[in-house]
């Protein structure tokens, strides 16, 4: 995998959909991995990064006390200026027509919860954009769009969206040439992280966990479900996999697009609730974001964000 930042483009859905050709992909509670950071490429990013003064709010300051508790004060107020994810005056205008995509788009999302990001049904080319954004894959001609105090620009696609972001895009989520277990090692593996496990034990856990190969199962029987291709699953299965996948390298931050559209109301909602779970890790908070056109997906997060207006 390259370690090269993307080349910035002015067009986000063209980033994405020159992403979204590989023909190998196909459609489509609260976890922590343990891995060795001593090697890793961005070990101890999130509390050494400063902001650049044109894009980051202020940080806040507290007087420490004698008994410590002026510490706490600090790390709280530098933990609400830098939140886990936010966008700050973000405008893209398309390079054919001139017109904006998005003009003066602001939000901002906290560890520890999880967001229903709601966008127009009827405009596909801002949706997929939004989405694009979030990513990392495209970058706005103006505004900023930052994890804590780092823009995303600032960081290399391994950083990213193998440490930082774990997204799940509905139609490229999984490759169908491999199977379940398969799909997770091999992001693992992308990673470069130093796991305390073998990949594929991880991978396994990750499965059982997320439902996908019931706790309750005996091993040969969980391995054997495990190695079937993703091609061959049912939509549920697919999605509980993708959830899988999308934490499988314990990101920040896990950023899913329309992660029920396949699926039938039941199994929509048990999706919704692994999903939300997600923000709660044995060792951290996350931040989950799911982008939808569908109002009742985003009311099942703890917050909406309503960008139809």
């Amino acid at each position: 995998m390259s370690n090269q930042k993307p080349q910035e483009r002015t067009d986000a859905v063209e980033e994405l959909d020159e992403l979204m050709t590989d023909e190998s992909t196909e459609p489509g509670m609260g976890y922590t991995i343990e891995y060795d950071d001593t090697d890793s490429a961005d070990a101890g990013a999130d509390d050494t990064d400063t902001a650049d003064s044109t894009d980051a709010e202020p940080e806040a300051t507290a007087e420490p006390s004698a008994d410590g508790a002026g510490t706490d004060d600090v790390d709280d107020s530098v933990f609400r200026a830098y939140p886990m994810f936010s966008m700050r005056g973000v405008t893209v205008t398309g390079t054919k027509t001139g017109e904006h995509i998005w003009n003066d788009l602001t939000m901002r999302c906290e560890a520890g919860t999880s967001y229903g990001v709601l966008v127009d049904a009827h405009d596909t080319r801002q949706h997929d954009t939004l989405v694009a954004l979030m990513a990392g894959f495209a970058h706005p001609a103006e505004g900023s769009v930052m994890t804590k105090s780092t823009p995303l620009h600032d960081l290399t696609p391994l950083e990213l969206r193998g440490h930082r972001i774990g997204v799940l895009l509905q139609q490229f989520a999984l490759r169908g040439d491999l199977s379940a277990a398969a799909n997770l090692e091999y992001a693992m593996d992308a990673s470069n992280r130093n796991y305390l496990k073998p990949i594929a034990v991880l991978a396994q856990e990750l499965l059982t966990h997320v439902g996908f190969a019931p706790s309750g199962d005996d091993n040969a029987t969980q391995t054997e479900r495990s190695r079937a291709l993703v091609r061959t699953l049912g939509a549920v299965d697919r999605a509980r996999v993708m959830v899988a996948r999308a934490i499988a390298t314990d990101p920040d931050i896990v950023l899913a697009d329309e992660p029920t559209a396949t699926l039938d109301e039941a199994d929509a909602a048990t999706i919704l609730d692994l999903l939300r779970a997600q923000v709660h890790g044995e060792s951290k908070q996350r931040t989950v974001i799911v982008v939808t056109t569908d109002p009742h997906v985003a009311g099942a997060m703890d917050e909406t964000i309503d960008l139809t207006h």
